[in-house]
C-alpha cells in the first residue's frame, strides 16, 4: 500500500507500447522509487559540468518536493523530473538513465508536467536552467519546445567557500559519499577491500557504477541509514 506522499492522480499514469514504463507524480521524491536516481544522477552532472576548486564527498541531497516520474514494470525509477514553486515551477533536476535514453522518455516526463500545469490552471510557465556544457540538455529542451530566455555569466574571483573552514554541518558524517575506484587489470579484490575500509568507517556500499572496465564510480550509504 502506498503512502500518502507517493499517492498521485490516476489520471497522470501513462503507459506507451515503445517501452514498459509509466509516467507518476509524487508529492515527495525522497519517499518515491525516483529517489535513488538521485546520487547517480548528481555524479553525471558533476562530469558534464566540470568539477569546482574542491573534489571531496559530500551529502547527496535529499528532495522532498514534487516529482514526476517513470517508472518501469518492476516498480524501479528510471528517469524522473524535480520540481518546485507556485505560479512558476522551476525544474531543479532532471535526469534519465543510461540504458534508457533517446526512448523519448523525458520528453514524455517533461510533457506529463505541462499537462499537470495546464489543468491546474494557475502555473504560468515552467522554468529550468543548465550548464554551458551540457550541451545535450540544451538540445534537448528546445526540441521539447523550451524558448531560450537568459544567459548568466559569472567571474569567480576565489575559492567558492572564500577561504573559510568547514562548517559543524559539513564535518558532520554526510549520508552519501561518491567515490571513483581503478581495479586495475588484476581482479576485484583491492576492491573489496576498499568497501571493507569504508564500512569500518560506516559506510555500507549503496551502488557500483561501472564506467569502463576497470573504472567504478562507488557510492556509499552511512550504515545506519541504510
Amino acid at each position: 500500500m502506498k503512502s500518502p506522499s507517493q499517492i498521485a492522480d490516476s489520471e497522470s499514469d501513462q503507459h506507451t507500447a515503445e517501452v514498459p514504463y509509466r509516467v507518476h507524480f509524487y508529492e515527495n521524491c525522497s519517499q518515491s522509487p525516483a529517489s535513488r536516481l538521485v546520487p547517480q544522477a548528481m555524479i553525471e552532472i558533476k562530469e558534464i559540468e566540470g568539477r569546482g576548486f574542491h573534489d571531496r564527498p559530500h551529502a547527496s541531497p535529499i528532495f522532498t518536493g514534487p516529482c514526476v516520474a517513470a517508472i518501469d514494470e518492476d516498480g524501479r525509477a528510471i528517469g524522473l523530473i524535480l520540481y518546485c514553486g507556485e505560479e512558476i515551477w522551476t525544474i531543479y533536476l532532471s535526469y534519465v538513465v543510461l540504458e534508457h535514453r533517446r526512448k523519448h522518455i523525458h520528453t514524455a516526463l517533461f510533457k506529463a508536467l505541462r499537462d499537470k500545469g495546464l489543468q491546474q490552471g494557475n502555473i504560468v510557465s515552467i522554468d529550468c536552467s543548465t550548464h554551458v556544457n551540457n550541451l545535450a540538455a540544451q538540445a534537448a529542451f528546445e526540441a521539447q519546445g523550451r524558448t531560450k530566455e537568459y544567459i548568466m555569466y559569472t567571474y569567480p574571483l576565489k575559492d567558492r567557500r572564500d577561504g573559510k573552514g568547514p562548517t559543524a554541518e559539513e564535518m558532520r558524517m554526510p549520508e552519501y559519499l561518491v567515490e571513483r575506484f581503478d581495479t586495475g587489470s588484476d581482479t576485484l579484490k583491492f576492491m573489496q577491500a576498499f568497501i571493507n575500509k569504508k564500512a569500518a568507517e560506516g559506510y555500507a556500499l549503496h551502488q557500483a557504477i561501472e564506467r569502463s572496465t576497470y573504472q567504478w564510480v562507488l557510492i556509499f550509504k552511512r550504515a545506519d541509514q541504510a
